[in-house]
């Protein structure tokens, strides 16, 4: 597959095209905008709910944590359902679920439950399964330019994150149980999506030109040893793993730890989550022109930057401005493995690859958020600095190495 140039890992695909379809864009980037809110709100506020109630203070992202474990597990079935439902049913099923794990995040904390609000925070981990996932489908919606249809979508987050952190999680004492107005909140959001995703269309996937007829899916095995298929999903897995061994625990660092107040960390967390996906735009205009690599690239530089910047202080503006460049590395790095990603499957093996790929994620994620406080609590917050440029480092590796054998495949092919 690959060409005699391999320019970060960026191949032509002939396809037979049909029209691009911005509706669909558009509507999948506002259910992304409402799922990735309610997502937003749990993130900046769930360690904090359940402070209350968790049994010990390193279990206190544990429903974070097991949010992420479903996230995994409900990308693992998304081949099956796209097979038995098509995209737009099973993005529709995924915001009603969405609905219940709100409820059930309310009733939790209506009822001082932590095991309530474990289960609240898995259906919400299994929800947005299916919208981490739209990205994909706005590519079968606009196939003529799967990076701006990628970046498009997840330009929705700017808005999430604007409601998610800033307005959705200052309804904290919206009612007299405290955090029960940011669940409440977020059920509207997730009947909005369904509204949203119910006039989505989306076509079937483009298939190859050619006069040869067209091939069977490849096994799984092949697609995953392709250099470039191997760098896609190490950058995936990357973005939010080196993002969440320092994002999950600072809500609870900055107030635990540094006495900042609860508005001070929900808007360095609104201002992290905001950076994740402004730049979007532009750098999905970055990619068409240059390449997924040296987006990637620059993604691990800022996270690079991000460590630095943390270790220099523990004051606000330290805060803002370390978590701004974690949401800057995390946008170059998602969004350019995500594209690289599809360069490197055929049409009808790409919701097979997606869900591989997505899972592999999720459970890097989950698995540093449930080690993120744990992490913190024995070594401390600066020293956490230097593990997070130590991953940073094994990532640029790693890359390295898959680009040097996607070169060396080139050549030889």
């Amino acid at each position: 597959m690959a060409t005699g140039h391999s320019n970060g890992f960026e191949e032509p695909v002939k396809l037979d095209l049909p029209a691009d379809d911005w509706k669909s864009v558009a509507l999948l980037s506002g259910a992304w905008a409402a799922a990735f809110a309610v997502f937003a709100s749990n993130v900046a506020t769930l360690t904090l709910a359940v402070a209350e109630t968790a049994p010990a203070v390193e279990l206190e992202t544990l429903p974070l944590g097991l949010a992420l474990v479903m996230q995994g597990i409900g990308t693992m079935a998304l081949p099956t359902k796209v097979r038995y439902l098509g995209r737009k049913y099973m993005y529709l099923a995924g915001a009603g679920v969405g609905l219940l794990s709100c409820l059930a995040l309310a009733l939790g904390s209506w009822l001082l439950d932590f095991g309530l609000q474990c289960l609240g925070a898995c259906l919400l981990g299994y929800s947005f399964a299916h919208a981490q996932n739209y990205r994909f489908g706005a590519i079968q919606a606009m196939p003529s330019n799967p990076p701006r249809a990628i970046s498009s979508v997840l330009f929705g987050g700017v808005v999430g994150a604007l409601l998610g952190p800033g307005a959705i999680s200052q309804a904290r004492d919206l009612l007299p149980v405290p955090f029960m107005g940011i669940y409440l909140c977020g059920g509207v959001l997730n009947l909005l999506a369904v509204l949203l995703l119910s006039f989505v269309e989306l076509p079937g996937a483009a298939e190859p030109k050619g006069k040869a007829p067209i091939e069977q899916p490849r096994r799984l095995s092949k697609i995953l040893l392709q250099p470039r298929c191997g760098a896609a999903i190490v950058t995936l897995t990357a973005s939010y793993c080196i993002m969440l061994v320092l994002m999950a625990p600072t809500p609870a660092v900055m107030q635990n730890f540094y006495s900042h107040s609860f508005t001070a960390s929900t808007l360095t967390m609104m201002g992290h989550m905001f950076c994740m996906f402004a730049p979007s735009p532009l750098t999905g205009i970055a990619m068409a022109r240059a390449g997924s690599a040296p987006v990637i690239v620059a993604g691990l530089l800022c996270a690079a930057l991000t460590a630095v910047v943390l270790c220099l202080g523990t004051s606000l503006p330290y805060f803002v401005v370390g978590m701004a460049l974690l949401g800057f590395a995390w946008n170059f790095m998602y969004i350019g493995g995500s594209a690289l990603l599809t360069k490197s499957y055929s049409p009808s093996e790409g919701p097979k690859l997606q869900a591989v790929t997505d899972t592999a994620v999720n459970f890097g994620a989950a698995s540093f958020t449930l080690l993120s406080m744990p992490i913190v609590s024995s070594i401390g917050w600066i020293p956490t600095q230097l593990l997070h440029l130590a991953m940073t480092g094994a990532t640029a590796l790693l890359l390295g190495i898959c680009w040097a054998l996607d070169r060396r495949q080139a050549a030889t092919s």
